[in-house]
Parts: structure tokens; C-alpha cells; sequence
């Protein structure tokens, strides 16, 4: 049985080895000897080696490679050719191809016995028996070999935590070194942390646990873990203690005064239990317990008076006396005297004869009445009597002098004439006449406060202008609003008997149309290019000089509107590569759409549009940049971003986004305020605007723009100056220069800066120096603009007029001074030198406000069509960004890894002053790509990546700033 069992093993052996040659005689051809090969073709691999490969402990790293059309595969690893550990010939039963495989085993010895560098290995693919090693072969990709480890230390861990309930809270954790780098996860009480689950965790990309609202049911003990092929490591476990600050219950009901009469105290408690501290939250602050004075005003009984005298003995022979319960009286509830207060008796001590029935009665042996009873009924009688009466004569008294007042009413009105048809016609001029003969004029409501001074004594006009004197009488004066769709200060005053024309000569009449164009005719060919706009989906109503739009892809670009100061950064990346999308940008100065406030509040930035607002049209954050009016220096600012979701052909409903300074992790936005410009990184296209107010016991001060201007046309008689009070914005003095252009104004004084703080002091404007020959009408040199008109910002182009006639002479040259400053605010004041000589020159119409203000040149940038625009102009797409592709991935890949010296991105975004809210960058998968994006966005001046470059030799990363000056020839 035994030489069975082997011959039987022989026999197998042989047949196996028969079946394998057959199999190879298949594969390859029979003149394999003469170095030829069946395969014609050359080889292609199916399966390359991987980029990368670790030997865990003492397991070999296994390299693979699979090819067709090949029948031989070597392996070189590190400058050494190594024969393959196993091959294989493997036939795809699917396509019946032939896939030739080989692998080769590395082990740790051979990666720690090389010093050139990485360790790496790539496979050839020969169709050919003979020839040496890597001629005429197909080289594959080079993948490396490391050995996996993780080191024991963190480089940080988390540390014992406090956090105030339903506020964020951030665990460090910085794990060891480790190849590959290791996968970070938490531990609380011994139990992972869910992330994906629980959506109130996040693991930030360093590795830090953020809990967007921590609760009581997050207390516990954390533990941050690593872990990857090589091993897995826990850190020393952290407590994380929330705790609640108390906060007040509401007040009790004052309790009943202390006192039943006179004074005592009432009192109000309240608990601190609304919640309750725990944890060694903070106790409530301030007084459990109120006491307010009381008092009860105590009940007065009331007393009888002394008796009065007798009263004459009447025929009943019968006298009375009286008394009052008067002394004192009876107050607040108390009780009435007891007793009567009638007091009779007989008179005569009995002798007095009894009359009438009395008599009788006594005569014939009856007893008569009692004296006393009879004569207090008749005295009751008596006294009703006399009241009936005494009402009687009350009610025709007051009848009577009622017809005498309206009798001599009736009787002054219709010897003063004012009944209906003897009202005073109006003359020529449509003025009413008093009795007196002197003009009148109607006063409409007016929207600034007005106060004329009139020279004492003074029979003509003078031709100085005085200034304001509180010793003259206050006269209202009449603004109106001219028809030019602006919301402005204008004084239509009497002048020489009349009343002034509501239009100004440089201004339309009143009947033109106000949506009509006035600017010139637009090329034909922008015409056409501006039809294309219909396909961004703008809203209906856009203004084309204040909207620009373009089409992007993946390489991203910028839309810039330059005349507003307002920019869209669009990064690389943001576009879905393969496809292109439309985007628009767009500034809104329509008063409709513009957020309604409270207030105290005020709106320190343009209304800025973008869209279209369509869902997973953006893969990344663009930056939205435009200029604000608040002046942070001297600080009382809490300020919010406000933003509608809104569709285009929809009117805005505005809402607060979130508050700056108040973040948490959920806040899908981040908003960079810089001293004069805000940036917003949002990956939603929507409206937005940044509204202001004050921080309690703040007083903000907020920024204004002065600009003066009048007709082009030389003065005749008449001549208005125009001072417009607008945010110290790009768009806002733009707004004002695109309404004084349709209607030939030009710019007397370059606009100058003031400072307006809340409080609620007007604004002041004085017009003094004239020259001689010219006066402010009705002498009015002073006007005031109310503090609410100009710190809501709710109205645009906001401005008062001072208009001015000449009285003697004919000198069109007109010269002044125009004095501003907010009441309690004197030394804020700011002069206006208004020079405006016809004779010399001839100054041309209003300009834009680039030449008016300084850094306000800009251009737009963008990769492919953009809308037509008079202020869009085009860069080359080189220009668009600073860092090219390639340099940005390689400072991400050096900076989004964080180290233990912590000069990696969040260093980089402290350097670069965007570290007020990290947490957002924290979340992203790339947080030095997106404060790269900001840094685009912010910094456009030449000297910005010389400036980027010496801030990476700051932080101690010389590998990043060679990587910059690599290809300083090429592109810096």
C-alpha cells in the first residue's frame, strides 16, 4: 500500500510537469532558444508599481508589475537590478489576453543599507528573451519605498479644557511623526468620537477636535489618538469641564407695603437659578432682592364742629342750632360721626300758648305733637327749597353766557373777513398778500433745519455774509427737492419779491423722465456684447454702469468694477474643470434696495450683487473686496454682515449673516475688515452689505466725503453750489459724479474727508467770504443737516444747496468759503475753497472720481468673454494671480502639514493678519490654498511676493521661500 502511494505521487509529478511545459510551449514560441519572440507589439503595462510602498516591522514590501505583449519583466531598485521574486502568466478570462506578472520582495535591510535618498523601484517589460537589462525595454513609474514607523511622543496633546456652555471649544492635539503620516482620532471616556455622525465634532486637518456648541453631555475625558500602518498611539487623557454661568430668574411681584398705615417698604426678589452656575460657572452679578419705599395714607375719622348759635324762636316757639362733622372731616375710608347734627328746643321754657290744632286739642284735654320733631321737618323742607332754586338760576346764568360768547365770536370773524369768500386773492406772481401787503410764500415740510440770520438795521441786503448769531430770530427756511431723483438739501428762497424757481439751470425739467439714459450713445458694438448679459440672469432692473460680468473656468480670474472699488476674486480651482460659468458682479444705488435698519444702525459699505445664485456652481470660497466707511481707529464698532438669498428678479430680504468677533464654527463665511477695505470669503453668490453701530457706551465715528459742484455755464443773476455729503466710499462719490455728469455740473474743490461720530449732533455747513457783488439769498449762510438723514445711510447722493444772486456789478468770477462741522465736534472742522473764475478758464464737467482720488485706478481680470462696461478693462490671464499653480502646491503641501515649532499655516495666517477667526480656515481640506486665495485678494501691489517671501524667512521656512525664488526669473 505504502509503494502505491508513492508510485502514485511519481506518476502525478510527471503528468504536472508535462501539463506546465505544454502550458509554456503555448506561451512562448519554439525558437525561444534563438532569442525571437511570437510578440510583435511593444509591451504596455496593466499594472504599474504604486507611488508608494512601507515595510511594516518585517514585512517586505511587495512590488508588482503586470504587462502585456511582454515575456519578460526585470526589476531596478536604487541603481541595482533584482531578479523578480515570483512570476506568473495569467490569462484574462474576460478578454482572453495574456498578462505576464512578476513581483520582488524588498526587504527592511535593503531600505536602511542605502543612503542615496528614497528608496524606489521600477519594473521593465521586454518582449524579448535576450538583450541586456533596460534596452529596448518599457520602463514603468518609480515607486518608493519607506519603512513605516510612528513615533511615541505627540508633538501635542490636549491639555485639561474649561468652555462655557453653547459656546465653541477647541482640544489641541498635535500628533507624533510617523510614515505614512498618521490618521488622528478621538476618545472620549475610552469611546470614539463619531464625526460623521455627530456633526457638532470636527477633526480639524492639524488634528485639533473643535465642538461647535459645547453642552453638559460633552464633560468627559479626551483622548487624541494616531494611528497608521506601523502603529497606533494614545496621548494622555484631557478632562473637559462645561460649565454654565448663572444668570438672574425673572423678577418676583412686588410684595404688599410692610405698613397697614403710614410708610414701610415693599419688596421683589429673584433667583439665580435661570440657570443655575455649575461646574464653577460665574454667579450672577448685581442684587437679589429690591426694596422701594411705600406708604399707606391712613383712614381719618371725622368730627363733629362745635355747635353754632341758636337760631331765633320761631312760632312753634322753637329754636335750633346746627353742627358739621368737618373737624376734621372724613379722608380715605374712615368713619362718619356719630350723632345728629340738628339740635332744637323750646325757646320760651314751656310759657309759650300753643296755636291751632294744637290749641284745640290742648283745649278739649288731648296732648298735642312734639314741638322738637315739628320744627326740624319744616327746617328740612326749607333748605330743599332754597337748593331747587338756586340750581334753577345756575342753568339759565350759564345759557345766557354761552349765546354771548358766540355772538361775539361770530361778530370778530366777520369784521376780520375770514368766513368762506373773503379770502385775499393771489397776484400776478401766484403769491398770497397778507393784510399788511406783504409777500407769503407756502412752507412745505422741509428736510434740514434751516437757520437765517437777517443783518438789525439793515435797510438793503449787505453784500458780507454774517455768521450765525443766536441774538437773531430763527426763520424756516423752504428746501425742496429738485426733480433730479436724488434725495437732496436745497433752499428755494424770496429774492426781490418772488419766489424762486423750483428747477435749476443745469438740471432737466421737471417733466423729463427720469429712467431716461442721458449719457451718449453706446458703440454698436457693445451693444451686442452687452446683450449677452441675459444669459447671467440679471436682475431686471441692473444699471450697466455699475455691473460687469464674464465667463470663468478652472484657472479662475477676477471681475472688478473699478470706479466702485469693488472686486470678485475668483480662484483657481472654484470652476468645475471642464466646464465655464457666468458670473456677474454688481453694485446697487437704488434707496429700495438697500437694508432697512434699525436705529443706531448705519450702513458703512456699497449694496453689493453677485450671482448667479445657482446651487454647486462654486467647488471653493471666492473673495468678494469693497471699500467701508467706518474708521477703525477710533474704535465703538460692532459690525455685521448682512445678506439676502434672494432671485435676481426678486426684491432683497435682508438679514443678519453674522456678527464680526462673533463666529463659530458653523458660520459659513469669513470676513477680513481692514482699516479701509473688507473682504469676504463666501462660496455663496447673494447680496451683501456691512451695517455698523455702536458697541454699548461706544461712540463710532464714521467717515464722510465732501464734494462740491455747480453748472458749467457761467453765472448770470442766479448761481447754486452744490454740497454733497456721501460715505467716504469709491461708489459713493462714483454715484455722485455719474448723476452731476447727465446734467453738465462739474467739480469746484477736490472732495475732502470729515469725520462724523454718533451722538446725535447735525452736521453744520456755513458759506462765508463772498465776493463782493454776490450774497446768499434771504441772507441764509447757514444750513444743517439732521444727524439721522446722514448716519442711516439710507438715502444716496445726500446734499444741500446754497444758492447765491448777484446785486451789484457784473463779475461772473465767484469765490467762497464753505465751512463744515458736526455740533459738539468743532475740531473736525473741514474748509471747502470754492474758486470758480469763467474768465480764465473753461473748466470741463464733472470728472470720475480717479482723478479726484488717490489709488483708485484698478482693472479686471478675467480668462475668457466679459460683459461690456465703460469702466471694465482687461488683463492678461498671467496677471490675474501672483503665485502661479505649481509654486501654490507646493507651499500647500509644506505648510498644510503642521509641525511642533508651529511655523506652519496657522503662523503664516497670523503673519499675514487673518487669524480672527482661524477656525474657519482650520475646516478647510487645504488651509494654506484658501489663506493664499485671501492674500491674492488683499494684496495687489508690486512688492507683494517680495513681501510673501521675507514673511516665510520670518517664520524659519527657508524651504518655502526657496521654492518661491526657484523661478524668481520666470514669473516674479
Amino acid at each position: 500500500m505504502k509503494w502505491n502511494s508513492v508510485i502514485f505521487g511519481l506518476l502525478w509529478s510527471i503528468f504536472m510537469a508535462n501539463l506546465d511545459f505544454s502550458s509554456s510551449a503555448d506561451f512562448f514560441s519554439d525558437s525561444s532558444l534563438l532569442g525571437k519572440s511570437r510578440f510583435q507589439d511593444t509591451p504596455s503595462f496593466v499594472e504599474e508599481p504604486a507611488l508608494s510602498y512601507y515595510i511594516v516591522r518585517t514585512k517586505p514590501a511587495v512590488v508588482s508589475c503586470k504587462a502585456i505583449n511582454a515575456v519578460r519583466i526585470n526589476f531596478r531598485c536604487a541603481e541595482q537590478w533584482m531578479e523578480p521574486t515570483r512570476v506568473e502568466n495569467i490569462v484574462n478570462r474576460t478578454t482572453s489576453t495574456k498578462i505576464l506578472s512578476a513581483i520582488v520582495n524588498v526587504e527592511r535591510a535593503d531600505v536602511e543599507e542605502y543612503f542615496g535618498g528614497d528608496f524606489w523601484c521600477e519594473c521593465f517589460a521586454y518582449n524579448t528573451h535576450s538583450g541586456p537589462d533596460g534596452v529596448n525595454g518599457k520602463k514603468s513609474r518609480r515607486g518608493t519605498i519607506e519603512i513605516a514607523y510612528l513615533r511615541k511622543r505627540f508633538q501635542r496633546e490636549p491639555l485639561m479644557t474649561r468652555a462655557e456652555a453653547s459656546k465653541t471649544t477647541l482640544l489641541w492635539c498635535l500628533p507624533p511623526e510617523g510614515k505614512p503620516l498618521p490618521e488622528v482620532f478621538w476618545l472620549k471616556d475610552n469611546a470614539e468620537v463619531n464625526v460623521k455622525n455627530d456633526k457638532n465634532f470636527i477633526i480639524s486637518s492639524t488634528g485639533d477636535l473643535l465642538i461647535s456648541q459645547a453642552h453638559l453631555s460633552d464633560m468627559g475625558n479626551y483622548t487624541c489618538g494616531a494611528r497608521n500602518l506601523a502603529a497606533k498611539r494614545l496621548s494622555e487623557s484631557a478632562p473637559l469641564i462645561v460649565y454654565v454661568n448663572g444668570s438672574w430668574s425673572s423678577w418676583s411681584s412686588w410684595s404688599e407695603c410692610s405698613a397697614k398705615c403710614g410708610r414701610g417698604e415693599t419688596r421683589r426678589v429673584r433667583t439665580c437659578s435661570n440657570p443655575t452656575p455649575l461646574n464653577g460657572g460665574a454667579p450672577c452679578q448685581g442684587e437679589s432682592v429690591q426694596f422701594l419705599p411705600c406708604s399707606i395714607i391712613c383712614p381719618v375719622d371725622g368730627k363733629w364742629s362745635a355747635w353754632s348759635s341758636w337760631s331765633t324762636c320761631n312760632t312753634e316757639c322753637q329754636h335750633h342750632r346746627k353742627r358739621f362733622c368737618d373737624d376734621p372731616p372724613v379722608e380715605y375710608g374712615g368713619s362718619y360721626c356719630r350723632g345728629n347734627d340738628l339740635d332744637s328746643e323750646n325757646c320760651t321754657g314751656g310759657l309759650c300758648r300753643v296755636r291751632g290744632i294744637g290749641s284745640e286739642d290742648s283745649e278739649h284735654g288731648q296732648v298735642g305733637r312734639n314741638p322738637s320733631r315739628e320744627a326740624t321737618s319744616t327746617s328740612s323742607s326749607n333748605d330743599t327749597l332754597i337748593m331747587i332754586i338756586g340750581l334753577c338760576v345756575a342753568v339759565v346764568v350759564f345759557v345766557v353766557v354761552i349765546a354771548i360768547v358766540v355772538f361775539l365770536l361770530r361778530r370778530k370773524y366777520r369784521n376780520q373777513g375770514y368766513l368762506a369768500g373773503n379770502i385775499p386773492p393771489l397776484d400776478n406772481n401766484g403769491e398770497k398778500k397778507n393784510k399788511n401787503g406783504q409777500d407769503m410764500m407756502s412752507v412745505q415740510p422741509d428736510l434740514t433745519q434751516q437757520v437765517v440770520v437777517f443783518p438789525q438795521h439793515s435797510a438793503s441786503p449787505s453784500p458780507s455774509v454774517d455768521t450765525p448769531n443766536n441774538n437773531y430770530p430763527p426763520v424756516e427756511n423752504i428746501y425742496d427737492k429738485p426733480d433730479v431723483g436724488l434725495p437732496i438739501y436745497t433752499d428755494h428762497r424770496l429774492s426781490n419779491g418772488s419766489v424762486l424757481n423750483r428747477s435749476s439751470p443745469e438740471l432737466p425739467p421737471p417733466n423729463t423722465p427720469l429712467g431716461m439714459s442721458l449719457r451718449p450713445p453706446t458703440p454698436p458694438n457693445a451693444m451686442d456684447s452687452r446683450h449677452s448679459i441675459l444669459s447671467v440672469h440679471l436682475p431686471p432692473n441692473a444699471d450697466s454702469e455699475a455691473v460687469t460680468w464674464g465667463s470663468f473656468n478652472h484657472a479662475g480670474g477676477r471681475l472688478v468694477l473699478p470706479e466702485s472699488g469693488v472686486c470678485m476674486t475668483i480662484p483657481e480651482g472654484a470652476v468645475k474643470r471642464g466646464q465655464e460659468a457666468e458670473l456677474y458682479l454688481g453694485v446697487w444705488r437704488d434707496d429700495t434696495n438697500r437694508p432697512k435698519i434699525a436705529d443706531g444702525q448705519t450702513i458703512v459699505s456699497p449694496v453689493i450683487v453677485c450671482g448667479p445664485n445657482l446651487p454647486g456652481i462654486l467647488m471653493k470660497p471666492i473673495i468678494l473686496s469693497f471699500h467701508h466707511c467706518a474708521s477703525m481707529r477710533q474704535g465703538g464698532w460692532m459690525l455685521s454682515l448682512f445678506n439676502s438669498d434672494t432671485q435676481p428678479e426678486e426684491a432683497p430680504c435682508w438679514q443678519k449673516l453674522v456678527t464680526l468677533g462673533q463666529e463659530t464654527i458653523n458660520t459659513q463665511v469669513y470676513a477680513q475688515l481692514d482699516p479701509n477695505q473688507c473682504h469676504i470669503m463666501t462660496e455663496h453668490m447673494q447680496w451683501y452689505s456691512l451695517i455698523g453701530e455702536a458697541v454699548p457706551g461706544g461712540r463710532p465715528v464714521k467717515i464722510l466725503r465732501l464734494a462740491a459742484f455747480a453748472s458749467n455755464t457761467p453765472p448770470s443773476v442766479d448761481f447754486s453750489i452744490r454740497v454733497y455729503v456721501v460715505e467716504d466710499t469709491h461708489d459713493a462719490l462714483e454715484g455722485v459724479m455719474q448723476e452731476e455728469r447727465k446734467f453738465g455740473g462739474r467739480l469746484l474743490e477736490k472732495p475732502k474727508q470729515i469725520p462724523f461720530q454718533d451722538g446725535g449732533h447735525n452736521l453744520c455747513l456755513t458759506i462765508e467770504e463772498l465776493t463782493p457783488g454776490w450774497r446768499s439769498k434771504l441772507a441764509a449762510n447757514y444750513q444743517e443737516i439732521p444727524f439721522q438723514h446722514i448716519w442711516s445711510g439710507n438715502q444716496n447722493n445726500l446734499h444741500c444747496s446754497f444758492s447765491l444772486e448777484l446785486v451789484e456789478g457784473s463779475s461772473p468770477n465767484v469765490s467762497c468759503k464753505i465751512q463744515v462741522y458736526q455740533k459738539a465736534m468743532l475740531n473736525n472742522r473741514q474748509v471747502l475753497n470754492i474758486q470758480n473764475n469763467f474768465n480764465k478758464e473753461k473748466l470741463p464737467s464733472c470728472s470720475t472720481p480717479s482723478s479726484t482720488l488717490k489709488g483708485r485706478t484698478s482693472t479686471v481680470t478675467t480668462n475668457s468673454s466679459s460683459g461690456f462696461s465703460s469702466m471694465l478693462t482687461l488683463e492678461p490671464h498671467a496677471n490675474n494671480f501672483r503665485l502661479p499653480s505649481h509654486i501654490r502646491q507646493k507651499l500647500c503641501l509644506l505648510l498644510d502639514q503642521p509641525n511642533a515649532r508651529g511655523n506652519d499655516w496657522r503662523m503664516l495666517a497670523q503673519a499675514l493678519t487673518v487669524d480672527r477667526y482661524v477656525q474657519y480656515f482650520a475646516t478647510k481640506s487645504s488651509p494654506t490654498d484658501h489663506i493664499l486665495n485671501l492674500w491674492e485678494a488683499r494684496h495687489r501691489e508690486e512688492s507683494a511676493v517680495t513681501d510673501l517671501m521675507n514673511i516665510f524667512r520670518v517664520m524659519g521656512r527657508m524651504d518655502a521661500a526657496s521654492v518661491m525664488e526657484k523661478d524668481v526669473g520666470a514669473w516674479l
